[in-house]
């Protein structure tokens, strides 16, 4: 999960239900690690405090309820990361799980995606339906933020995918960011202009 701290973003919701999920499924205890990049917000931004108080609180009992000797369910960042550093971790992860409560594009899907088309490896993007890329992206497993049981269905649903399916799903993802580019937005965009 890789977000900028703000409450639209879901990162709240989005914990709870990763809370949620590893009561209702201790099959993927010491399975699954969420690996949560969380951008600080500009300074001075006093109306972010609390909602990091809160996502502080969620991934502290988190991690102190299901932390074992050689497992953490969450690795939180709560910092910028360099470019090349974020692109690690889009190449490593196995699922991306972007779930803003409302949101325009999202770029941050299409970096996973185009992270995956580079390093040539598989993966999975669990998308908020809310989020404006979501549809473009039919590759992908929407769930809805705000309903914590389809948040906790998704993940399971993308944790389980078999290969062939996961390949197929992220080879339509490519396709879609490949086609999709500034160049064709521009085009499209510029199409529209009344004279």
């Amino acid at each position: 999960s890789v977000e900028r701290l703000d409450y639209v973003k879901g990162p709240i919701e989005k914990m709870l239900a990763y809370e949620a999920f590893l009561e209702q499924h201790p099959e993927w205890r010491e399975k699954v690690t969420m690996i949560n990049i969380v951008t600080p917000p500009t300074p001075g931004m006093e109306v972010y405090k609390s909602t990091r108080e809160k996502l502080d609180q969620v991934i502290g009992r988190v991690n102190g309820r299901y932390s074992g000797v050689n497992w953490t369910p969450v690795k939180y960042f709560f910092r910028s990361l360099p470019f090349e550093e974020l692109v690690a971790y889009y190449v490593a992860a196995d699922i991306a799980w972007i779930t803003p409560l409302r949101d325009g594009l999202n770029l941050v899907c299409k970096e996973y995606v185009s992270a995956k088309a580079a390093s040539r490896r598989q993966g999975v993007l669990v998308l908020s339906e809310f989020a404006g890329a979501a549809a473009e992206l039919k590759g992908a497993i929407l769930t809805n933020p705000y309903d914590i049981n389809g948040m906790i269905k998704s993940l399971n649903a993308a944790l389980e995918l078999n290969g062939h399916e996961i390949e197929f799903r992220m080879n339509d993802l490519i396709e879609r960011v490949k086609k999709y580019d500034v160049t064709a937005w521009g085009d499209n965009f510029l199409s529209f202009r009344t004279a």
